[in-house]
């Protein structure tokens, strides 16, 4: 057999190859992320992108924002403790604005509509109720609103404004809306590549320290035929 072919094979890819720097400041990092890798480690025999955010970077770096290893876009990291203190804060009083894009199933209203629910982590999935039942169930909310349909699939925009574990895979699901390739909560077929239909599309707020505006878009991923077909101008702002 050809080493160099055996060598190619066992060789883990770059960082290049699955991941981009979107932007990079004194106080944050804004990296595209490719689906099939966890924000965080999940085991010590799996890449995470934090450790390996902290080994090109040689210093400790923060996660701000977490999307499940199925999901694409953007995530941002805090380069320094003050930042991250920061935007934790501007999270929490909800002033970052988070939007998504979603590949999903069954029947949206085609007017804007708002999912208000309460969660609760139980091992590897988010229990989802309508009332709160106890202190470990937290108020969970996004607005969708439908973009672009076909045959079997839609496509909605969602407007994060709670960040709960599995939030949007969870809450659409309840409401008979599963996102495409996310056997977890309720798709009837996986996606080839393991991903699921689930896009951290836009990410927008203002930096603490300077007062500007930051705005960022991730481009759409290429592994379904269905993000080719979305008209980018139904998106909207």
């Amino acid at each position: 057999m050809d080493l160099s072919l055996l060598n190619n094979l066992n060789k883990r890819p770059s960082f290049e190859d699955d991941y981009s720097i979107i932007d990079e400041t004194d106080d944050f990092i804004i990296i595209h992320k490719k689906n099939g890798i966890a924000v965080q480690i999940t085991d010590k025999e799996t890449d995470d992108l934090e450790s390996m955010l902290n080994a090109r970077f040689g210093e400790k770096i923060y996660v701000l924002n977490r999307i499940d290893q199925p999901v694409t876009g953007l995530v941002i990291f805090a380069k320094n403790k003050t930042f991250a203190s920061a935007f934790t804060e501007m999270l929490k009083d909800r002033s970052v604005r988070k939007t998504y894009l979603a590949i999903v199933a069954g029947n949206p209203n085609k007017e804007p509509t708002e999912l208000r629910h309460y969660i609760k982590k139980l091992h590897n999935r988010a229990m989802t109720a309508d009332e709160q039942i106890d202190d470990n169930f937290k108020e969970a909310i996004l607005e969708y609103r439908l973009v672009q349909s076909f045959d079997n699939y839609h496509i909605l925009k969602i407007d994060l404004k709670t960040g709960r574990f599995h939030q949007i895979r969870a809450q659409l699901a309840t409401v008979d809306l599963p996102i495409k390739g996310d056997l977890k909560y309720g798709s009837k077929r996986p996606n080839i590549d393991r991903s699921i239909g689930l896009l951290s599309y836009k990410l927008e707020f203002i930096q603490p320290f300077t007062g500007k505006k930051h705005t960022y878009i991730s481009p759409l991923p290429k592994n379904d035929v269905l993000w080719n077909l979305l008209d980018k101008t139904l998106i909207g702002d």
